[in-house]
């Protein structure tokens, strides 16, 4: 049954178009050397007529459609109509059909229209061509009476789908008989979802987040998706995939993968393992920003939104793919569903520094020399970030107040290359960390965002760690001089 307000709307539709066609019957007559003729145009149902997207038209057929209706005086004073239908479908026979307007109270499904359509004005099949098709019907009424007091609809019913005579979203073109139709904005719908990183929340177990303490695996933790799905005019679909804080270079395969029965899949998934390339199946080539891929599915908009399951999974491009071991998935989350951000599983490394006795060598002479109290300790502590850095604090122990304690990371090297046969380049990293740490109350810290990730900080960056003596001059070759010699990121 047609929504109240519908019935309010095209009865005053017909009120004003009755209203405008009398104000154009005042102007004088005299005698008609020429039959005459009006032409209106109708636009594809978005909708417009009633205001109302819930109206608008929803279905597989292409929203190009647009009508034309001429209505022509016939000698016999008889008005002859002929509908124009342009962008057809090929073989397809579209209903088009003139509608008397009705008291809704009185109509079995309270329309506000006669739901047998009015043959005497217009009711046929037009075949479609692919192009333009028309069909006239001569009618028996007056061409004053079609023009000027004649109400009802108009309607191009969908021939891609059941016709109804109640449901006002199977119409291609719904309008106002003789009455001109605008086009209307698009009521083509969109819905979009975002995806936060892969913490474990999806399954709501933390042994299914991503994990890059593997052998494998390295990729930031900010990385973020969104999901987009749009009708296109046909009624089917195209899906969006948006990658945001994407690594440069980096290809990082996106799918969509099935539910499926787990004790039915190979490695008892609770999906198939093979994904779904109609819906999502593509590779994202990684910019160090955000990049989109999109597929025009072959599936309706309703289909995806309503009734699709599966999930939605961004691989991780720093590891080989797998499709079971959820802790290699950067995103994990259901279909057309919104993920919110999990805790982060970031992770922490202590390191543990004892005063310089040689042992960083296994060589007494390299032993510290000199008159500082040989107390001192440090504490180094390596930080996971969210956008894939990490972050070093150090801490010294039993320092002396007042006292600035150069800290610096200097990297391995060639002894054989380096100016003075140090195994270390003598320029300290000062992305590592380099800098001057003042001591207070016995203690002296300070803090260095390094761009090396946890991984690569922890893993595979060579370096020695040195506190330099503050109590004599600094030197970058005599290791007796050095409070604290190790390596950097490394346990004693």
């Amino acid at each position: 049954m047609l929504n109240t307000k519908y019935t309010t709307f095209i009865l005053l539709a017909f009120l004003s178009a009755g209203l405008f066609a009398a104000c154009s019957d005042d102007t004088p007559t005299g005698e008609v050397d020429e039959l005459r003729a009006e032409s209106y145009s109708y636009a594809f149902n978005e909708g417009q007529a009633l205001g109302d997207d819930d109206s608008a038209y929803r279905g597989e057929h292409d929203r190009n459609l647009n009508v034309d209706l001429s209505v022509e005086e016939m000698e016999n004073g008889n008005a002859s109509i002929t509908v124009t239908l342009n962008n057809t479908v090929s073989g397809e026979t579209y209903a088009v059909h003139a509608h008397d307007a009705a008291d809704p109270d009185t109509t079995p499904n309270g329309t506000p229209y006669n739901e047998t359509p009015n043959g005497d004005v217009f009711a046929g099949g037009i075949e479609g061509n692919g192009g333009s098709a028309s069909s006239t019907n001569e009618t028996s009424i007056s061409y004053d009476e079609i023009v000027n007091d004649y109400a009802a609809f108009f309607v191009v019913h969908d021939p891609l789908q059941d016709l109804s005579t109640t449901d006002l979203t199977t119409y291609l073109v719904l309008g106002v008989f003789a009455q001109s139709l605008g086009a209307g904005e698009s009521s083509l719908r969109s819905e979009s979802f975002t995806y936060e990183f892969n913490e474990g929340q999806a399954l709501d177990d933390t042994e299914t987040a991503y994990d890059a303490s593997g052998e494998e695996g390295d990729h930031p933790r900010n990385l973020s998706a969104e999901l987009v799905i749009e009708e296109r005019g046909n009624g089917l679909a195209n899906v969006t995939v948006t990658l945001n804080n994407t690594v440069e270079e980096l290809e990082y395969p996106v799918h969509a993968h099935d539910a499926a029965d787990a004790n039915e899949t190979p490695n008892g998934t609770p999906y198939n393992e093979t994904p779904n390339g109609d819906v999502f199946a593509g590779t994202i080539t990684g910019n160090g920003g955000s990049a989109s891929l999109t597929n025009e599915t072959e599936l309706n908009f309703l289909e995806l939104i309503e009734e699709y399951e599966a999930f939605f999974v961004v691989h991780d491009p720093t590891q080989e793919l797998s499709t079971t071991d959820l802790t290699t998935y950067l995103i994990l989350g259901v279909f057309g569903q919104s993920l919110n951000a999990g805790e982060a599983n970031l992770r922490s490394a202590t390191f543990e520094y004892s005063f310089n006795e040689g042992q960083a060598l296994d060589n007494p002479d390299t032993a510290y020399e000199g008159d500082h109290e040989r107390n001192l300790n440090a504490t180094m502590v390596v930080d996971e970030e969210i956008d894939g850095t990490s972050t070093i604090s150090i801490t010294l122990n039993n320092a002396v107040n007042g006292e600035e304690y150069a800290v610096h990371s200097h990297d391995f090297a060639d002894p054989d290359t380096t100016e003075n046969g140090t195994p270390y380049n003598e320029t300290p990293n000062a992305d590592i960390f380099a800098g001057g740490l003042e001591a207070a109350d016995g203690e002296a810290s300070g803090s260095n965002q390094t761009n090396l990730s946890f991984n690569q900080l922890t893993r595979d960056y060579g370096g020695f760690f040195v506190v330099h003596d503050p109590l004599q001059e600094l030197s970058t070759t005599d290791l007796t001089t050095y409070l604290i010699l190790g390596e950097t990121a490394r346990q004693e």
